[in-house]
């Protein structure tokens, strides 16, 4: 397992950089050879085939496994390649328990692909070990959390979740895209497997698609990489590099919207046409206390429900600065409307049960200073409300 040393920031500005021992570059060259040339059939070759290893995508793959304190790290095509191969792991007959808050593509993935080779799946509210309890099946093989889940926002206690997890014999998944490195690593609560999408916060500027995969104990770093190996959903060279430069200003830009964030919630609270904030930073949270205890800080993250669900599409065109799509981790802060994009794979049947309704809005906090978001926020609101 890779030993990281204790937490300093100093150890994202750093990462993958080490200096090239023929030109002295301080970044990693970006490797775009398919394939190594064997003159000597006797050598091994570190290197032979893209899809088995890459001196760039290699970089980026030890700078997260150090980051999170784990054995080997893998880097996919997207987040979902990676939460794909992650459970190319398991086998028909086997059951997960999943975070029944979690993002819509997860669940479309494993009811449209994985249920056809027979994976079944439970969703539960996985902060309640009891739920869990419930759950549990003799052929439960792995708990996938969300550690802040999508929307809501709501926390699980990693820890406890290993401990409860370990005891029975079944392995920790844990999506930990919404905090990053930077303000928790899993895999030293418990966690056997840390997943990201890397399109979101740590590469940080919406121009590249990629996922993250990080293992803790041999076995199953070996076992992961034999599905990366395989199926062969692999992070490119030019993306690699992408993402381990939005890795070194990671610590600066978490921090930044992280502040920002906390702000923007206390105010949102305070307008009147905001029924809910749901944001664990917020002292009155129902996950703020787990989360002091086992994050570094609460992310950029804030969702919340307006008091009238036909307020939100003139709100939307109102907006001037912040913007309106599905994605969110990058430098400008955006909003989503989850019923039309992260949870659109859902039913509306599905996206009741979860309380996922049109007056819900995820709100991915950027680095523009906090009075211009309030500001818009406040036009786009008296715009709705005057149409209305």
């Amino acid at each position: 397992m890779s030993d990281p040393i204790e937490f300093s920031a100093t150890r994202f500005v750093h990462p993958g950089t080490e200096r090239d021992p023929a030109t002295g570059a301080a970044v990693p060259a970006i490797y775009r050879a398919v394939s190594y040339h064997h003159g000597d059939p006797d050598t091994p070759l570190r290197y032979d085939y893209a899809r088995s290893g890459n001196p760039t995508r290699e970089a980026l793959e030890q700078a997260i496994a150090m980051l999170e304190g784990g054995d080997r790290a893998m880097a996919f095509a997207s987040g979902n390649a990676a939460l794909a191969s992650v459970f190319l792991l398991f086998a028909a007959g086997d059951h997960l328990i999943v975070t029944r808050d979690c993002q819509g593509g997860t669940q479309r993935m494993l009811r449209a692909v994985f249920a056809r080779f027979g994976l079944s799946v439970s969703y539960v509210d996985t902060d309640d070990l009891a739920a869990l309890d419930a759950a549990l099946q003799p052929s439960t093989r792995a708990v996938l959390v969300e550690n802040f889940s999508n929307p809501f926002l709501r926390v699980t206690d990693i820890g406890q979740v290993a401990t409860w997890a370990h005891d029975r014999g079944v392995l920790l998944l844990v999506d930990n895209t919404f905090l990053t490195p930077y303000l928790q690593a899993p895999l030293m609560l418990g966690a056997d497997i840390v997943l990201h999408s890397a399109t979101k916060m740590i590469s940080g500027h919406g121009d590249v698609t990629a996922g993250l995969a990080t293992a803790r104990g041999e076995d199953l770093a070996r076992r992961l990489y034999t599905v990366q190996n395989s199926a062969g959903a692999i992070l490119s060279p030019d993306d690699s590099y992408l993402v381990l430069r939005g890795l070194r200003t990671l610590p600066l830009r978490m921090q930044r919207a992280m502040d920002t964030a906390g702000e923007l919630a206390q105010w949102l609270r305070s307008q009147p046409e905001v029924r809910e904030v749901h944001y664990p930073g917020l002292p009155g949270d129902p996950g703020h206390a787990v989360a002091a205890r086992t994050a570094r800080g609460f992310g950029n993250m804030v969702t919340v429900r307006l008091d009238r669900e036909d307020l939100v599409p003139p709100f939307a065109r109102a907006l001037r600065l912040v913007e309106v799509g599905a994605g969110f981790g990058a430098t400008s802060t955006s909003i989503s409307l989850p019923p039309l994009h992260c949870h659109a794979a859902l039913t509306e049947e599905e996206r009741v049960a979860r309380d996922i309704t049109m007056d819900i809005l995820r709100l991915s906090v950027g680095l523009e200073e906090l009075p211009d978001i309030e500001n818009d926020f406040r036009q786009a609101l008296d715009t709705a409300l005057a149409e209305l």
